[in-house]
């Protein structure tokens, strides 16, 4: 079962019936296991997805917005590898993997976002600034 908690006065609270129904079950003294995971931030996603419209349109390379986020996850390292063998070759195969809410934590898509705008900053758009890229990304959000 999934709970969502705040900390408060140094001890995990749930925020909700259901989980305050969970935890009435946990007895003093009983272990149980937590994993802690910070919910996504949806702004951040939506300011993720506004950067990538801005690449997308303004430029003639990538097809689609789907291959456009597929070469931006192997450019910056968000792939898995599988290495196989075909007719006595040796290969290696890099599949993107997913940016989605349940298969990344808030963390680890903000280290995501920044190693994207370190690409799109050095090998989409050299010589824009972090500052020009953020208020075209504010002035892209407010479209919406």
């Amino acid at each position: 079962m999934k709970l969502v908690c705040c900390k408060y006065l140094g001890a995990l609270r749930p925020t909700d019936v259901q989980g305050d129904e969970a935890f009435t079950k946990i007895k003093n003294g009983d272990l149980v296991t937590i994993e802690i995971t910070k919910p996504r931030n949806v702004q951040h996603h939506r300011k993720f997805f506004a950067m990538m419209t801005i690449v997308y349109q303004n430029q003639e390379h990538y097809k689609s917005m789907d291959e456009l986020l597929d070469w931006v996850k192997l450019n910056i390292g968000h792939y898995e590898t599988s290495i196989g063998k075909f007719n006595g070759q040796v290969f290696e195969l890099k599949r993107p993997k997913s940016i989605s809410f349940a298969a990344m934590a808030n963390d680890d898509f903000a280290e995501f976002y920044e190693r994207a705008v370190t690409w799109v900053l050095s090998a989409v758009i050299p010589g824009l600034s972090k500052h020009s890229l953020d208020v075209e990304v504010e002035n892209e959000l407010r479209k919406f």
